[in-house]
């Protein structure tokens, strides 16, 4: 993607200066808001790759939507990439600093699809099953009713296909090629 460098630039001076004065969960929940704001609302994403809105409209519109909501750093931040230019790239730059933020932290990040929503007890057994990871596994659940019952697990680039979908898929390729 085109900025990425540029962007886990940005991300990296935003996490030291969060480290460095102390705000370094603060600045994370602000960047998680502005992440779903911005996927929300497609005009707000719009006006930010506009070639048309100025910077300073740009910025009053950040300043309304952001500025009561998110601590005084973040909204300095976000002013300043808009300042440079940069706009444009900012859902990038607020996801990098997630992710910086996830493996500086030691977060594991599991992606779990199953048929139907977890229960509770499920849930931990999963996050147990996983936890050879790392001590911190953070699990974003799926529901694909497609995948007829068992479970699809994806962390980074690891992926494991327990649905009984595949071993459907599996057995009819086994009898086809018996």
């Amino acid at each position: 993607m085109k900025g990425t460098k540029s962007a886990g630039r940005y991300a990296l001076a935003l996490i030291d200066l969060a480290t460095e004065q102390n705000k370094l969960e603060q600045v994370k929940q602000d960047m998680e808001l502005i992440s779903a704001t911005i996927a929300e609302n497609h005009g707000l994403e719009l006006l930010l790759q506009s070639p048309i809105v100025k910077v300073d409209k740009k910025q009053t519109v950040l300043k309304a939507v952001f500025g009561k909501h998110v601590q005084d750093l973040s909204m300095g931040f976000v002013t300043l990439v808009c300042a440079k230019g940069r706009e444009a790239l900012l859902p990038v730059v607020v996801k990098a600093y997630i992710e910086i933020y996830k493996e500086r932290m030691g977060i594991v990040t599991a992606n779990v699809t199953s048929a139907v929503a977890l229960s509770d007890a499920q849930r931990k057994e999963v996050a147990g099953v996983l936890a050879s990871l790392s001590d911190k596994i953070e699990l974003i659940e799926h529901v694909d009713a497609n995948i007829l019952g068992g479970l699809k697990v994806r962390v980074g680039d690891q992926r494991v296909d327990a649905s009984y979908r595949k071993k459907l898929n599996d057995l009819k390729y086994d009898i086809h090629n018996a």
